[in-house]
């Protein structure tokens, strides 16, 4: 999987995460990536790291089918009002 796929499928695992946490009510402000291993991931995992009254603190982690951590991501969602 190229940089871009596992980019867009990061994206598309936070915002969805993010707009879970906010009741639908979030949008994506910023994104970092860190690529560990160039595998295709089998899965993609996001959750919530840290919520203030605005903003939503996301962290992702892609896993390769043997389950090793191949690459995370972190973003930050700004909560509407």
């Amino acid at each position: 999987m190229n940089e871009g796929a596992l980019a867009a499928r990061f994206t598309e695992a936070l915002i969805a995460a993010a707009q879970e946490q906010s009741g639908g009510q979030s949008a994506l402000v910023s994104m970092a990536m860190e690529v560990i291993d160039t595998r295709e991931p089998a899965r993609v995992e996001a959750g919530l790291q840290r919520k203030t009254r605005t903003l939503l603190f996301m962290h992702a982690d892609a896993f390769a089918q043997n389950g090793a951590r191949i690459a995370t991501a972190s973003s930050v969602h700004k909560i509407k009002d």
